[in-house]
């Protein structure tokens, strides 16, 4: 009895290192095939192109710089929206509520620019930056086959990323947001994967938000260690009144 008890011990042992390794030999192959050890090198990352929004096409701008520092700037009818994160603080600009000042953000807002910021992403090194990663087999997203990844943060928030078994590029991200009493579900697919300087990049991104999409990201110009002033994601004060006489 207690030799099968071992037996039972080191068979279920070497059905979970099986099961790791599977996880880091696709991981292994998506960065392989993205070019992620080239991106390691790289320290900052400039995009240009249009969004589309509820229809509408507007201009954005994107610079990240390794590791988690982060600016959007989208142009709405001739004015400036902004989010960025410094590395600590996230804050925004809505010239819709008839200000130019800007927001700090704090609570789900703070935390989905923090991950946005992340130069990476949330595979690469997922056990550092906090995550509970499983992969969770094989499955069909409309008649391809996909490996599913999900992922746990420490607000018990989950993600589960689709990796095409062929060719090892992520296909999309579905999300499962606690806001309040709430969870509010939301996707990221990625598309028309092109080649630049030997990494592989996404250059067509869509949201969508409870089966609706949202947004259309499409990138026209792709900058890696263009030169970046980093007061640009510091925070600006509040613009000071003018005292009334």
């Amino acid at each position: 009895m207690k030799k099968l008890c071992i037996l039972l011990l080191l068979t279920a042992g070497l059905i979970f290192n099986l099961e790791a390794q599977t996880l880091e030999e696709v991981l292994n192959s998506h960065f392989k095939t993205t070019g992620q050890k080239k991106f390691n090198k790289i320290n900052s990352m400039k995009a240009t192109g249009k969004s589309i929004f509820q229809g509408m096409e507007t201009n954005f701008a994107t610079v990240q710089v390794r590791p988690n520092k982060f600016r959007l700037e989208v142009d709405i009818q001739g004015a400036l929206m902004i989010q960025a994160f410094d590395g600590e603080k996230a804050w925004f600009v809505a010239p819709w509520t008839g200000t130019t000042d800007p927001i700090e953000l704090s609570g789900d807002q703070f935390d989905a620019l923090k991950r946005q910021a992340d130069f990476d992403g949330m595979l690469y090194n997922y056990g550092e930056k906090g995550y509970v990663t499983e992969l969770a087999g094989k499955e069909d997203m409309e008649g391809t086959e996909v490996f599913r990844i999900n992922q746990t943060d420490t607000n018990q928030n989950s993600y589960s990323h689709f990796i095409d078994v062929e060719n090892f590029v992520l296909l999309k991200t579905s999300t499962k947001m606690k806001a309040g009493e709430s969870v509010v579900e939301s996707e990221t697919l990625f598309s028309n994967y092109r080649e630049q300087d030997g990494m592989l990049v996404a250059f067509s991104i869509e949201s969508r938000t409870n089966g609706q999409t949202m947004s259309q990201i499409n990138i026209e110009k792709l900058e890696f260690d263009a030169s970046v002033d980093l007061s640009i994601f510091t925070m600006p004060p509040k613009q000071e009144k003018p005292a009334q006489e």
